[in-house]
């Protein structure tokens, strides 16, 4: 089996990602009335604390908030939002990080990145 296909069955969650979308105006060529709609579902990953990792990645401490994920979609944006679609997660509303990609021997494995909690009504992070 290869090292690919090895990683794929390690995916055991998924997500639907959201992304910022709304009407152009035409007068100013601005967005108006936007909101966040899906733009992928049922994406697979896999979602762990991992404090030691997210520190290395982000360059600052962990929070509770924080979580990291893997995952092989690679239209990740910083700011996008995700939901995780398992039980434990149900309800929750992350922010996207920077998106790192993991090579192998054979080019890009796979994408981490670093999801924070926030607050689905505020869109800003829960205070502790």
């Amino acid at each position: 089996m290869d090292d690919l296909t090895e990683y794929k069955r390690l995916l055991c969650h998924s997500f639907t990602l959201l992304d910022m979308q709304g009407d152009v105006d035409t007068f100013t060529g601005g967005k108006t009335r936007p909101e966040w709609l899906p733009v992928s579902q049922n994406v697979p990953c896999r979602v762990s604390g991992s404090p030691g990792r997210i520190q290395q990645l982000t360059g600052r401490q962990a929070t509770s908030q924080d979580f990291l994920m893997h995952t092989l979609h690679p239209g990740l944006k910083p700011g996008m939002r995700v939901q995780i679609e398992q039980p434990e997660f149900a309800g929750n509303l992350y922010e996207v990080g920077l998106p790192y990609p993991v090579y192998g021997s054979a080019g890009l494995h796979h994408y981490e990145v670093v999801i924070s909690l926030i607050d689905t009504t505020t869109g800003e992070e829960p205070e502790i």
